[in-house]
């Protein structure tokens, strides 16, 4: 069953568990139910993991378990395959 994280991380820097979950994305093969995905604008920055397996967590500190129902709609894809991504979430509106 597919795990959902999330962290706030405002003005700092995710790049630590961008690189992160990139290397363990890679490492899996890319599982279709992984990925990385963020909503905001610098400065006010969530980022979301689904994960395959909740045992993986543990490698994301300061990420806290989010239900499917508190997901956004709309969010911007990091990591992951597009076609998955789109089942559950749109691009933001650019006005």
């Amino acid at each position: 069953m597919t795990t959902w994280l999330k962290c706030h991380y405002g003005f700092a820097d995710y790049r630590p568990a961008f690189d992160r979950f990139e290397e363990m994305f890679n490492a899996m093969q890319g599982p279709r139910d992984m990925m990385m995905i963020s909503t905001g604008l610098p400065g006010e920055t969530t980022v979301y993991l689904s994960l395959p397996n909740q045992k993986l967590a543990v490698a994301y500190s300061g990420f806290e378990e989010v239900q499917l129902a508190d997901l956004p709609t709309e969010a911007t894809l990091l990591i992951g395959h597009e076609d998955a991504f789109q089942e559950h979430f749109r691009f933001p509106r650019r006005d």
